[in-house]
């Protein structure tokens, strides 16, 4: 029998740059998280990675670079993108408007960010 759910923001959290709004997390058999995050504007999340993680980003609204190993891409409303555990990524939203994406925690079992600075 799966597992349905209806995603709803129920609040953003303040991360600094960047503010979240959790949708699903907690036990879910395929350990999975999803969220929106917001990068503010003329704000950047520095490079990081995941130690088991991959993420699923698809972009909702604005425009940003997107960092993926040895590429930035020009990131816009209707991309996805995918990055794998251990890989660096980063975002840099230049803009005055914020840079809204779904991402998606899959082999998600609690944080496990490293984060490398800019």
């Amino acid at each position: 029998m799966g597992i349905e759910m209806k995603g709803k923001i129920e609040e953003f959290v303040n991360k600094g740059t960047y503010r979240k709004a959790p949708l699903f997390e907690g036990d879910l058999p395929e350990r999975s998280y999803a969220q929106i995050v917001e990068i503010k504007p003329r704000q950047r999340v520095p490079k990081h990675y995941h130690e088991k993680q991959y993420e699923l980003f698809y972009i909702i609204s604005g425009e940003a670079k997107l960092g993926i190993g040895e590429v930035e891409y020009d990131a816009r409303p209707g991309d996805i993108y995918l990055v794998k555990p251990q890989t660096i990524h980063w975002v840099i939203n230049e803009g005055e408007k914020p840079f809204r994406l779904f991402v998606v925690k899959l082999n998600y079992f609690g944080d496990d960010s490293v984060w490398l600075g800019d």
